[in-house]
């Protein structure tokens, strides 16, 4: 991403949430993303993503543009960027069994369906350690970390080439958090994916991060290895 801006015009003031912001984030590698609360890390991730749309600047995948609002990202450019979110409750469909969930996102993502989506699952689904059982139920009947693992399965189901993490383990209890960061890191080696990694918890960032990227007020501060 190059030179990206984002400007919120709230009660007739500008308010500048990113400025400037450029970095690169290479195959297999996670960036870690810090600062306060109100530094501008959401707002990159969802300008990233498409969610927002960048005031000024370009987000590139692979040497291509992107568009700045994903409606208007083809299939392929939807599947490359994928997130795992802070709470699985709010980005999990409860009415949902597990299998529904995860053969939707192939079908909408990669487009895939029928024995081929069967097989894929699978697979997924022994990639991250979900059992059968879990497969038939619904996200309100799993632990925290066994939501987490769900969101983790569907972030994949397209073969993503970035997921951006957000805050993926600040709710889970430590020994839960513990075996998600190794799933991450597992699941990177076998796909060579990247990942933008925010979080709060600079223990976690420094364990999982090639690099660390520090926001302030909207401003990219610092950006070296994470050593």
């Amino acid at each position: 991403f190059d030179d990206l801006g984002k400007v919120f015009h709230q009660r007739g003031h500008d308010v500048h949430a990113l400025t400037d912001v450029s970095a690169a984030i290479w195959p297999g590698e996670t960036l870690g993303l810090v600062g306060e609360s109100g530094s501008g890390k959401t707002t990159l991730a969802r300008t990233l993503l498409g969610i927002v749309a960048p005031s000024e600047g370009a987000v590139t995948l692979e040497g291509r543009a992107l568009a700045p609002r994903y409606q208007k990202r083809s299939r392929h450019d939807l599947r490359a960027l994928q997130i795992v979110f802070q709470n699985p409750d709010s980005a999990l469909n409860r009415r949902h069994s597990v299998r529904r969930i995860l053969l939707r996102s192939m079908k909408k993502l990669a487009g895939v369906a029928g024995q081929a989506a069967e097989a894929r699952l699978h697979d997924l689904t022994g990639r991250v350690r979900l059992s059968e059982r879990t497969l038939t139920q619904k996200p309100v009947q799993l632990s925290g970390g066994l939501k987490q693992r769900v969101a983790i399965a569907r972030a994949f189901a397209g073969e993503p080439r970035l997921v951006v993490c957000d805050e993926p383990t600040s709710a889970l209890d430590v020994s839960v958090q513990a075996a998600i960061l190794n799933l991450l890191v597992e699941l990177q080696a076998e796909q060579r994916v990247s990942y933008l990694f925010i979080s709060h918890d600079l223990g976690v960032v420094r364990y999982i991060s090639d690099r660390i990227a520090v926001l302030y007020l909207g401003r990219l501060q610092e950006l070296g290895p994470a050593d």
